[in-house]
């Protein structure tokens, strides 16, 4: 059999590497002074004398301010969450004590016994502890009122209400607002839009007066979650030797898993990211961009030089077993991550496609051109960034060298049996990739073979829901094999379940 593979984050966990939200806000953790040095060293070894920088660099570029993003683009990436994933925001809030037992369980098995804390601090056990009857939203906003019937939810809202001498309560109270501004926000989104698109319940069309009505009702997006997003980017350390510090190091896991689970960092990159063709007249955008990439670049290459790349029971590991055993054939090998893991596990035997770039990979926006940072150095020295996020801007992937990679990964592809996709979510995002899988399945005849963790949902509703977000035509022609944790189904590998 030959398979082709595609690889997103989720294959990665077994490294213990972050993914979705989590890695957003560990970068704007991140300290930008070598990224800002990397970047004046570059542009400090431009020739001054070339057409580069007469006329794609502004007037007296080397005397010049160079600025990074501060906070003032938080609101722009809160109202991007809110705007596009407020059906998740609610969802993921309504669910609290999902999400909160999972954190408890988390922190005892590193000796932290939340729901003792809590007990010991409140004089009764969490399951007997509910504030529904004593506080609810207004009748617009009663969606949200599942949060009151959250058990853990309720017990942090009665520890702020009656410990009122304990040091840490302020921060737990920023906590706490900071969740409810968040589900507010998604709620008062949705409101304000059906206000907006609904302003009349009987009208003529015939009158284009009433075409001219813009958005009415807008959302203050500072009040929707910016305070939890500066929040968490303090970090504030937390005292876990009280029963109080341990509830709140809880609640402060809880408040990074719900940002983490549904933030829209990428919406920076859209809405920044043509900057870095104007230079001369945008140059203080431009150097936020380009050192925000580098930024990106330096946080991903720290994270893969301390990942554990020799751990039997990675995905990649398992896979190189299985390809050097001989089980089947590997046509072409893609991912959607940045990091090279993947190609320092399976080795030079197994070229593989980095879909979105990656941290060896750099471009050149004056020439609209990909390769290595030596490749692109090598004739002319030019302001270059890492090559990451591709799927956020469409100039990158009109360069020659990404249009036939991705064409040979796709014509290899074709001439497989079938599909293995691994970690990879089929978002909206990434429908640069999905439109090549819906070719392939739908007008290809290839099948699809999905391996994702185990959960509540049969393989069957997975199918039909990735089949879904994918426009596929026919569901069985995705194959789901649901794996354990250790990406295994009863003890066996996954890369021994496809047949």
């Amino acid at each position: 059999m030959k398979y082709g593979f595609l690889f997103g984050a989720g294959a990665e966990i077994a490294y213990k590497l972050p993914s979705g939200g989590k890695f957003a806000l560990d970068i704007f953790r991140q300290d930008t002074t070598g990224p800002k040095q990397r970047f004046k060293n570059m542009r400090d070894a431009v020739d001054s004398t070339t057409a580069y920088a007469s006329q794609w660099l502004p007037k007296d570029y080397l005397g010049k301010n160079i600025n990074t993003f501060g906070k003032s683009v938080f609101q722009n990436i809160i109202m991007s969450t809110v705007e596009h994933r407020r059906g998740q925001i609610v969802k993921k809030v309504n669910n609290f004590d999902d999400v909160a037992s999972w954190i408890a369980g988390k922190m005892n098995g590193e000796g932290m016994d939340v729901d003792q804390a809590l007990q010991k601090l409140l004089g009764r056990e969490v399951s007997n502890i509910q504030l529904d009857q004593i506080i609810q939203y207004n009748e617009a906003f009663k969606k949200g009122n599942k949060l009151f019937e959250s058990n853990y939810f309720s017990a942090l809202l009665m520890l702020y209400r009656d410990k009122t001498d304990e040091p840490g309560r302020q921060i737990l109270g920023r906590i706490l607002i900071s969740i409810m501004q968040l589900q507010l926000g998604a709620l008062s989104e949705d409101l304000s839009r059906s206000i907006n698109d609904n302003l009349f319940s009987k009208k003529d069309e015939r009158i284009d007066l009433f075409d001219d009505f813009g958005e009415l009702i807008k959302l203050n997006y500072n009040a929707a979650g910016v305070s939890g997003l500066e929040l968490l980017l303090e970090n504030p350390e937390i005292n876990t030797s009280t029963p109080y510090g341990v509830v709140l190091y809880f609640a402060q896991q809880l408040i990074e898993d719900i940002y983490a689970s549904v933030l829209d960092y990428k919406s920076l990159i859209d809405s920044n990211w043509h900057y870095l063709y104007n230079p001369s007249s945008d140059w203080a955008k431009f150097c936020k961009i380009a050192i925000f990439l580098l930024t990106v670049h330096q946080y991903i290459t720290e994270l893969g030089d301390k990942a554990d790349k020799y751990i039997a029971d990675g995905y990649y590991n398992m896979l190189r077993k299985s390809l050097n055993e001989g089980k089947y054939e590997a046509s072409a090998i893609a991912t959607t991550n940045y990091n090279k893991i993947i190609e320092e596990i399976l080795g030079a035997d197994y070229p593989i496609t980095y879909l979105n770039g990656s941290v060896a990979v750099w471009y050149d926006p004056y020439l609209n051109k990909v390769g290595s940072a030596r490749e692109l150095e090598s004739n002319e020295h030019h302001i270059i960034v890492p090559l990451l996020f591709t799927q956020s801007g469409t100039k990158p992937m009109t360069s020659i060298s990404m249009s036939v990679k991705y064409v040979d990964m796709y014509q290899k592809w074709k001439n497989s049996d079938a599909i293995v996709v691994v970690g990879f979510g089929f978002g909206t995002d990434d429908e640069h990739i999905n439109g090549i899988l819906r070719t392939l399945v739908n007008d290809d005849g290839k099948d699809l073979i999905v391996i994702t963790l185990k959960h509540e949902k049969s393989a069957e509703k997975e199918s039909r829901e990735i089949a879904k977000k994918l426009k596929v035509s026919d569901h069985k022609k995705v194959k789901v094999i649901l794996v354990d944790k250790d990406g295994k189904v009863n003890g066996a590998p996954w890369t021994e379940c496809l047949d």
